[in-house]
C-alpha cells in the first residue's frame, strides 16, 4: 500500500478554499457544444443518407454525456465557490439573477416569433415552464411544448439550487476518511436510478424520445425527474470537498479523459437516454477534479487561455438560444421561420451541410455574447448582491 507521502495530494492553505479555478468556467463549452452537435440533426442536414445515419449514431450519446457534465460540474462549482460568510438567502438570490433574467429573456423572444410565425402557444405547457417546473410532470407534452425545449435542464437545477444550502451543510460534516466512500455511494446511487425505474414502473407507453426499448414513465424517472439527477450533482460537491481537503492523488486530466473516451466509445450501440447517463458518472467526475487540481498546481493548459474561459462565461446563454437560433438558421434556407422546430429542411451536400453547422455554431455565438453582454452581466453586478455593500466581489472565483 502507498504511504501518504507517495501519494501526492493538494491540500489548500487556509483562506484559500475559493482558488480561482479557470480550467472550470472554460470547461463548460464543451457540454454547451456537445448538445448543439447533439441537436444539429434534429432534422436531417445532408442529402447523403449515410452520413445522416453516421452523424446520428456517433453523436446521440454526446447530449446525454454533457448534461451529466453539466451536473456534476455545477455540483463542484458551486462547493468550491460558496462563501465562508454566505447565506441560503444570498445564494439563492445569486441563483435567481443568474438564471431567470436570461431565460424569461429568451422565452419572450421565441414567443414573439412563434406569434409572427402563426404557431400554437400551448399555454399550459408554457407557463409550466417558465418558473422552470416542466421536468417535475411525467407528461412528454411539457418537454415538447415548453417555451424554449432545453430548459427542461434547468428545471432539474432548480431543485440542486434549492437544495444546495442543506446538501453543502450535510456534505461539510462527513469525515475526510469517508469522502470517497460517499463518492462511490453516489455513484451507485446514479448507476440504480435506471434499474428502479425499470423494476417498479409500467413498460407502457413506450417512449418516443428514445428507441432504446424504454417506456416514457422509465425514461421520465431515471432521466428527467429531478430527483433522479441529485446523485450526479452530489458527487460533483464531494469531488470539491475530496480536493479541498487535500484527498486528492495527482492523477493528470489525460487519464479520466482517455477513461471518458472509452465510456464514450463503448456506449455507441446503446441508446443512454434510456436513463443509463450514469456510466459516464465516474470519468467526468474524475476529470473535472483533475483539471482544478491542475489550476491550483498553476499549470498552463488549453483550458484556462483566455479564449477559452470567455467562452466559458457565454456557455449559459448559448445553451439557452442555441436550438431556436440553429432551427432559425436551417429554416431560412427554404424561407421558414424555424422557432419550434417546425419546418421544410433543406439538405446539403457534405461540405454545405458542415458550413451550416459551422455557421449555425458562430450565429450562437454572437448571439449568446449579446445576451450575456445586454442582460446577464449587468443584471449579476447589479441585482445579485445587496447594495449595501459597497465593495462589488467577483461573481464566483469560477463564474459560478
Amino acid at each position: 500500500m502507498a504511504t501518504k507521502d507517495e501519494i501526492r495530494t493538494t491540500r489548500l492553505p487556509a483562506g484559500k478554499a475559493r482558488t480561482r479555478l479557470p480550467s472550470l468556467t472554460a470547461l463548460r463549452i464543451i457540454p454547451a457544444v456537445l448538445v448543439f452537435i447533439s441537436h444539429g440533426m434534429v432534422h436531417p442536414l445532408f442529402t447523403d443518407n449515410a452520413i445522416n445515419e453516421s452523424y446520428l449514431y456517433i453523436t446521440r450519446n454526446m447530449g446525454v454525456i454533457a448534461l451529466s457534465l453539466f451536473f456534476i460540474l455545477s455540483g463542484f462549482i458551486l462547493t468550491w465557490s460558496s462563501e465562508p460568510t454566505d447565506t441560503a438567502r444570498l445564494f439563492w438570490r445569486r441563483r435567481f439573477f443568474r438564471i431567470f433574467p436570461n431565460h424569461l429573456v429568451v422565452c419572450a423572444i421565441i414567443l414573439v416569433m412563434m406569434v409572427l410565425a402563426g404557431r400554437e402557444i400551448m399555454g399550459t405547457e408554457v407557463l409550466v415552464s417558465l418558473p422552470l417546473l416542466q421536468s417535475w410532470l411525467p407528461d412528454p407534452n411539457f418537454l415538447l411544448y415548453s417555451a424554449n425545449g432545453p430548459t427542461w435542464s434547468l428545471s432539474v437545477e432548480m431543485l440542486f439550487y434549492a437544495a444546495f444550502p442543506l446538501l453543502f451543510f450535510l456534505v461539510k460534516k462527513i469525515r475526510g476518511n469517508r469522502l470517497w466512500l460517499w463518492a462511490g455511494i453516489m455513484a451507485v446511487g446514479a448507476l440504480l436510478m435506471p434499474v428502479i425505474a425499470r423494476v417498479f414502473l409500467p413498460d407502457e407507453p413506450m417512449s418516443f424520445f428514445s428507441d432504446g426499448g424504454v417506456s416514457w414513465p422509465q425514461q421520465w424517472f431515471s432521466f428527467y425527474f429531478p430527483p433522479a439527477r441529485m446523485f450526479e450533482f452530489g458527487a460533483g460537491m464531494i469531488m470539491a470537498r475530496i480536493l479541498q481537503t487535500g484527498r486528492w492523488p495527482s492523477i493528470r486530466p489525460i487519464v479520466p479523459l482517455l477513461m471518458l473516451v472509452v465510456v464514450f466509445l463503448a456506449t455507441l450501440p446503446f441508446d443512454m437516454i434510456a436513463g443509463f447517463q450514469a456510466v459516464a458518472l465516474i470519468p467526468v467526475s474524475l476529470l473535472i477534479t483533475s483539471m482544478a487540481a491542475s489550476d491550483l498546481a498553476g499549470k498552463e493548459n488549453f483550458f484556462n487561455r483566455k479564449t477559452m474561459v470567455w467562452l466559458g462565461d457565454l456557455s449559459y446563454p448559448f445553451f439557452l438560444v442555441h436550438v431556436t437560433v440553429f432551427f432559425s438558421l436551417h429554416a431560412a434556407f427554404s424561407g421558414q421561420w424555424g422557432v419550434g422546430g417546425m419546418y421544410e429542411a433543406k439538405q446539403f451536400g457534405t461540405l454545405g451541410g458542415i458550413a451550416v453547422l459551422v455557421g449555425g455554431f458562430l450565429l450562437c455565438l454572437f448571439v449568446s455574447w449579446l445576451l450575456f453582454v445586454l442582460v446577464e452581466r449587468p443584471i449579476m453586478r447589479r441585482w445579485s448582491r445587496p447594495r449595501c455593500k459597497t465593495a462589488e466581489p467577483p461573481l464566483s472565483s469560477v463564474r459560478s
